[in-house]
C-alpha cells in the first residue's frame, strides 16, 4: 500500500511541478512577449513598410547580405510566414536559397525577437529553461543564438544556392536559358 501511495503522490508532484512551471512562464515571458510585439510593430510603423521593402532590395543583390542579413531582418520585422514574400526582390534562381536561409533562421531569432516565430519559442524555452538552472546567463544565450544563426543561414543560403545552380546546368546546359 505504502508503494502506491508514495506512486500517488509524485505523480501528483508531477502536475505541481508543472503547474508552477506555467506559473513561471506566465508571470515572466508572457509579458515580455507582449512587450516585444508591441515594440517591434512600433518599430514596424516607424520605419514603414516602403522603406523595410527599400532595404530588403538593396541587401538581395549582394550574395553575402543576401543570404545573411535580408531573412535575418526580414524575420525581425514581419515573422514568420512574412518573411518568404521578400523573395520577390530576387531573382527566380537565387529564390531557393532565400527560403532555405530564412526558414533556417525561424529558431535562432526567436531568442531576441519572439514575436518572429512564436510557435517555436518552445525551441529556445526549453534550452533557456536549462541554462537558467545551470546558473548562466540568458542573454549570452540569446545573443549567442542570435549571431551563430546568422553564420548557420549564410552557409545554408551559400550551399543550396550551388547546389541549385549545378541542377540547373545539369538540367538545361547553362544559367542562361529561361526557367520554366
Amino acid at each position: 500500500m505504502e508503494i502506491l501511495a508514495n506512486a500517488g503522490n509524485h505523480f501528483y508532484g508531477i502536475f505541481q511541478a508543472g503547474g508552477q512551471f506555467l506559473t513561471i512562464y506566465v508571470v515572466n515571458f508572457i509579458p515580455w512577449i507582449i512587450i516585444m510585439i508591441t515594440f517591434m510593430h512600433i518599430l514596424f510603423k516607424l520605419i514603414g513598410l516602403e522603406r523595410i521593402e527599400k532595404i530588403a532590395n538593396v541587401l538581395g543583390k549582394n550574395p553575402i547580405t543576401r543570404w545573411s542579413l535580408m531573412p535575418m531582418l526580414c524575420m525581425m520585422f514581419s515573422g514568420n510566414p512574412m518573411t518568404y514574400p521578400y523573395a520577390r526582390f530576387l531573382p527566380e534562381n537565387q529564390k531557393v536559397a532565400f527560403f532555405d536561409a530564412a526558414i533556417s533562421y525561424c529558431h535562432p531569432v526567436t531568442g531576441l525577437f519572439p514575436h518572429a516565430n512564436p510557435g517555436e519559442l518552445f525551441v529556445f524555452l526549453g534550452i533557456a529553461t536549462g541554462v537558467f538552472v545551470a546558473g548562466y546567463d540568458l542573454g549570452f544565450l540569446a545573443i549567442s543564438y542570435f549571431l551563430v544563426g546568422i553564420l548557420v543561414i549564410f552557409i545554408r543560403g551559400l550551399v543550396t544556392q550551388l547546389i541549385y545552380n549545378a541542377k540547373f546546368k545539369k538540367k538545361y546546359g547553362s544559367m542562361e536559358k529561361k526557367e520554366a
